[in-house]
């Protein structure tokens, strides 16, 4: 027996969980590898998750966690996109927008 449980010896059974660890059953379930403490969501998209979960049966925190496992697995062979380029197309579109409001001013 271990210090501590050793030293729960002459607690009451009521109080006592030594003997109840020993005596119990490991159940193995799906646990996550690491808890996400806060998500950010618009009060509307949390709104429309609980909805949809409630449902299925499920909490909203399951369904959550099953579309952000699809989306992984159905774009896990997909490679990154090049962060160059990307920053390229964005600053390419946001000279077009604004090429065409100062167009849209001068007519």
């Amino acid at each position: 027996m271990t210090k501590k449980r050793t030293s729960l010896a002459g607690v009451p059974a009521a109080r006592n969980l030594g003997g109840a660890f020993e005596e119990s059953e490991v159940v193995r379930e799906r646990r996550p590898a690491k808890m996400v403490t806060a998500l950010r969501l618009d009060l509307d998209i949390q709104a429309e998750l609980e909805v949809a979960a409630s449902a299925r049966g499920i909490g909203s925190s399951t369904l959550m966690r099953q579309i952000i496992e699809e989306w992984v697995a159905a774009h896990r062979g997909t490679p990154a996109p090049d962060q160059l380029n990307e920053l390229v197309r964005h600053l390419d579109a946001a000279r077009r927008a604004a090429a065409s409001l100062t167009h849209d001013r001068a007519a």
